[in-house]
């Protein structure tokens, strides 16, 4: 878990990790330049693997940092504001992993708590990013076990020696994009992701997409990530047809994020992540190159429905 001022979670996040049904794992809580008072939280249970990122406010670097000092052959990634509900989750993770063949990662279920509908798993659109997803009742998305889909979302369950095979997170990318960075490369190499949604695990940071100051932030590095990962990842074709769609619905969320919240903080950052794209697309095609003379799957998997193992 990195952590980065997440105090207001962890009182909630941090006990029912410490009380899994699991003989031998290990907590490992990374934190990322916190001043809120959360490390010394921390600190009070020694169970917990405290690490501290030689580079602040990177999340990618950080998690990449962690995982090297692992001891296991499994890693659970997770952000530091979802509560696991079921004590039997690595278990049943292992358990799925092990039954699947060529897999790559699993993606645990989320929801935001006390919202009734979501809009993470009622259809999958591939990596352009062209419309929103269908809200579903949080119910249903149980029905969504054992799909395979494109990216795994933030909450990871994977093998520690594919992880370091396929290079980890690209930690050139700050924050944002992460895990969609890492689903296509595991696709491009001949790995396949699914869905763990047995049980569905609660996610209660949802007053960070509600704050104007930290909103526009992730919106700029988030938007950012995605058209590096477009020229890192994608067939030429697609990737020029990627990078004119995928600008202008973005240009057009922001708009409506900015009229919604009375702000103009995401329009600014719409443009804030573009020249960001801008000044660092030689880097993103020098691992452009490093990626396409590497991936084994010719075509670039486009899945427009989730799919049933």
């Amino acid at each position: 878990m990195v952590n980065f001022n997440g105090f207001p979670y962890l009182s909630e996040t941090i006990r029912p990790l410490l009380n899994l049904n699991y003989p031998n794992y290990e907590l490992i809580i990374i934190d990322n330049g916190s001043s809120d008072g959360s490390i010394d939280y921390i600190k009070q249970f020694p169970k917990i693997v405290f690490l501290t990122s030689p580079r602040y406010r990177e999340k990618n670097y950080a998690c990449n940092h962690a995982i090297k000092q692992a001891k296991g052959h499994y890693i659970l990634l997770l952000d530091n504001d979802i509560i696991i509900v079921d004590p039997d989750i690595l278990i049943k993770l292992y358990t799925m992993y092990e039954s699947l063949k060529d897999v790559g990662a699993l993606g645990l279920a989320v929801h935001d708590r006390g919202i009734p509908l979501s809009n993470r798993y009622g259809s999958y659109f591939g990596y352009y990013f062209i419309r929103e997803i269908k809200k579903i009742p949080v119910q249903e998305i149980k029905n969504y076990h054992g799909f395979q889909v494109p990216a795994t979302g933030g909450q990871i369950f994977i093998k520690k020696t594919l992880w370091e095979e396929i290079g980890g997170y690209d930690d050139h990318l700050k924050f944002g994009g992460d895990d969609n960075d890492l689903g296509i490369r595991l696709s491009l190499y001949g790995y396949k992701n699914y869905i763990y949604a047995e049980t569905n695990q609660i996610h209660i940071g949802l007053a960070e997409r509600l704050d104007n100051k930290k909103y526009p932030k992730k919106f700029r590095d988030t938007y950012y990530a995605h058209l590096y990962t477009i020229v890192k990842n994608y067939k030429t074709i697609n990737m020029a047809i990627a990078l004119i769609i995928y600008p202008l619905f973005t240009a057009l969320k922001s708009i409506k994020q900015s009229f919604l919240r009375k702000h103009p903080g995401p329009v600014w950052a719409f443009f804030q992540g573009f020249w960001l794209f801008i000044i660092n697309l030689p880097h993103a095609l020098k691992k452009r190159k490093e990626i396409q003379s590497k991936r084994s799957i010719k075509k670039d998997v486009y899945i427009t429905h989730p799919r049933k193992y």
